[in-house]
């Protein structure tokens, strides 16, 4: 089935299609445009949007030869952070992670290749979008050593207005994910 991007269609007309989709037509509209969560945020009704949501996602520390990790620009944001998203229905966290990375860096991936640093949740994960949401994130953030030759075929989507490898002591000011770049260092510190 042909969707328009979720953001297109008004709340009626969103509420409309859902009521119409079966599980696994709702499986696909969620894995193809946007994420379970965006899904089920964007069926609340406006009156009710303020209410905050609980997502689950994974993050991601690609980290080079140098030591340095990749962060991402994000265009809704105009701030940096890790490459990383919300998990979708039914997906293991590490392949969350994985599908992140590949879309927003254009880095494929092994499962076997990452290591779980720490799950993070609570206040300093708590996010408001653009348009009003509010949500707190349950986030299980993963860390991967790429060769060279990944770190210099990088590729973003509609989500990266540019990607860039930092020094994790000298990450730019603008950043989302402060908290989990704290938690990296820990780990690397210990």
């Amino acid at each position: 089935m042909e969707y328009k991007r979720m953001r297109e269609y008004t709340h009626e007309e969103f509420v409309n299609l859902v009521l119409k989709l079966n599980e696994e037509e709702l499986l696909d509209l969620s894995a193809n445009y946007g994420g379970y969560p965006v899904l089920f945020r964007m069926a609340l009704d406006d009156r009710i949007s303020h209410i905050p949501f609980i997502q689950t996602g994974a993050a991601i520390i690609i980290r080079n030869n140098k030591g340095e990790i990749l962060l991402q620009e994000r265009t809704d944001r105009n701030k940096w952070g890790l490459p990383g998203g919300c998990q979708d229905l039914g997906e293991d966290l590490r392949m969350t992670a994985i599908r992140e990375a590949y879309e927003e860096t254009g880095i494929k991936l092994d499962i076997k290749d990452i290591v779980l640093i720490d799950t993070l949740s609570g206040e300093s994960r708590k996010n408001s979008y653009p348009n009003g949401d509010i949500v707190y994130n349950n986030t299980s953030l993963y860390l991967v050593d790429v060769s060279l030759e990944d770190a210099s075929n990088l590729k973003g989507d509609s989500e990266t207005k540019r990607l860039k490898f930092f020094d994790p002591s000298e990450v730019p000011e603008n950043l989302m994910d402060a908290d989990l770049i704290k938690s990296y260092l820990n780990y690397i510190n210990k």
